[in-house]
């Protein structure tokens, strides 16, 4: 079992990339990321739900249906012991994508502000 942190940052790092690469318009997109890191730690929600349900919860847990919530089941089997320094890497990969995400979002040009006529936006002074 890897811990909550790597899987967080995993998830929000691919929901950045697949934004970025596919969908880089979205309003919205920083929490958007954040919404995908807490749906990569869903499956660990049977730690905080009853004895009755969470029985279930951790069943689904084990199984490859878990890997929909970004890779989920293979980041548990792959770190098993819990390690800080994973963790450590995934939350500065994950950061490495932000910084990249965010200067080609930067380096994008705006073609809207370009195309229209000053009377309606402007120039800056």
């Amino acid at each position: 079992m890897s811990l909550a942190i790597a899987h967080f940052a995993v998830g929000a790092a691919c929901t950045a990339v697949v934004l970025t690469l596919f969908v880089p318009s979205i309003p919205f997109q920083r929490t958007v990321v954040v919404a995908g890191g807490v749906w990569a730690m869903v499956p660990d929600a049977w730690r905080f739900l009853p004895t009755s349900s969470g029985a279930y919860a951790h069943e689904f847990h084990a199984t490859p249906l878990a890997n929909v919530f970004w890779f989920h089941n293979v980041l548990d089997r792959a770190d098993v012991g819990d390690s800080t320094a994973v963790g450590a890497a995934l939350v500065g990969a994950f950061l490495f994508v932000t910084v990249v995400g965010d200067y080609r979002d930067y380096r994008t040009p705006e073609p809207v502000r370009e195309a229209m006529p000053d009377s309606v936006f402007p120039p800056e002074e």
